[in-house]
C-alpha cells in the first residue's frame, strides 16, 4: 500500500545524486529498505533518529522514516521528501503519525516496494525535469522523416541539450547508418529486448553510441526486428528521466504495440513528415 499526503520534490533534488537517509531501529524493516536501496543503485545513510551532525536531515534528498521512529522525529524541522514506511497493513494510525512528522508519503511494505524503488532511483540519478520528447512519422516512404528526426536531434545537441535519438522503425535503413556511425561502439535495440521494470537512465546513456554529440539507439544488422513493448517502455522511460530532448523516428505503420510503447493513439491526429 502506498499513499500520498502531498507530492512535492525535495528542494535541490534535481540534478543532484545522492542516497536517502533511513531512520529506523526495526532490524527487519531496515533489511527491507537496504535491499530496496540496493535494487535502485543507491547507498543510504542509516540512523536510529534524526542525525545531529552536518544537517543530514535537511540535506538528504529523500528521508525514509520507519514507523518505529516516527515518535523520535516529531520535533524535527518540517521538510519535503519524507516517506513514512511501515509493515502493518491494518494499522490505520500510520496516517496520523505521518501528519505529525510532516511526511508527504505513506508506504506500507511489501505492497509499495516498486514505487519506493523508483523513488529512490530517481534520487540516485538526480532526476529533474523530464525530457522534451518529439516523435516524427512519415506520411509515405521517402518523405524524409528519418532525415528530419536526425536534424532535430543534431540541432538539439548543438544547442547544448542532452539528446537521445531513438530509431523506432526496425524496417528502416538505420539512423546510425544515416549519421555515418554504423560501426560505432555501443548497444543497439536487440540488447534491450529482455529489459523489464526500470532501466537506469545513466547506464542507458553511457551504453549507447555517441554520434555528433548525441546518443543514438538504433538497430543492428542482425535478424531481430521486434522488441517487446514492455522493453521499449522501460528504455524510453529511462531516456525521458535524464532530461534534455528525446527524438523518436516512428514507423509509418503505428500498430497497437507501437501505440502502447510510445503512448500515442492509433486514431490520433498527427503531423506526418
Amino acid at each position: 500500500m502506498a499513499g500520498t499526503v502531498t507530492h512535492d520534490p525535495p528542494p535541490g533534488a534535481a540534478g543532484r545524486q545522492g542516497g536517502p537517509l533511513i531512520l529506523t531501529e526495526d532490524a527487519d524493516l531496515l533489511d527491507d529498505l537496504l535491499r530496496l536501496c540496493a535494487a535502485a543503485g543507491a547507498t543510504p545513510e542509516v540512523h536510529h533518529t534524526v542525525p545531529e551532525r552536518g544537517g543530514g536531515w535537511e540535506a538528504a534528498p529523500l528521508v525514509l522514516v520507519g514507523d518505529d521512529a516516527a515518535r523520535r522525529v516529531r520535533g524535527a524541522a518540517r521538510r519535503r521528501g519524507v516517506v513514512l514506511v511501515g509493515r502493518d497493513q491494518d494499522d490505520s494510525g500510520i496516517w496520523r503519525r505521518a501528519v505529525e512528522i510532516g511526511a508527504d508519503h505513506v508506504l506500507v511494505l511489501p505492497d509499495g516496494e516498486q514505487w519506493l524503488v523508483d523513488r529512490i532511483a530517481d534520487v540516485a540519478e538526480g532526476v529533474g525535469r523530464p525530457a522534451l520528447t518529439v516523435g516524427v512519422i512519415g506520411g509515405r516512404g521517402g518523405a524524409g522523416a528519418s532525415t528530419l528526426a536526425c536534424a532535430l536531434a543534431v540541432t538539439a545537441a548543438r544547442e547544448g541539450r542532452r539528446t537521445l535519438l531513438v530509431d523506432a522503425d526496425p524496417l528502416g535503413g538505420g539512423l546510425d547508418v544515416l549519421l555515418g556511425g554504423e560501426s560505432a561502439e555501443g548497444l543497439r535495440w536487440p540488447a534491450f529486448a529482455a529489459s523489464r521494470g526500470r532501466v537506469g537512465g545513466g547506464a542507458l546513456e553511457e551504453s549507447l553510441p555517441e554520434l555528433h554529440s548525441l546518443r543514438v539507439l538504433s538497430w543492428d544488422r542482425g535478424d531481430r526486428v521486434t522488441v517487446p513493448p514492455q522493453a521499449v517502455r522501460a528504455v524510453l522511460a529511462a531516456a525521458r528521466r535524464r532530461g534534455g530532448a528525446v527524438v523518436v523516428d516512428l514507423p509509418r505503420r503505428v500498430d497497437e504495440g507501437v501505440a502502447d510503447s510510445f503512448g500515442i493513439g492509433t486514431g490520433a491526429s498527427s503531423w506526418p513528415a
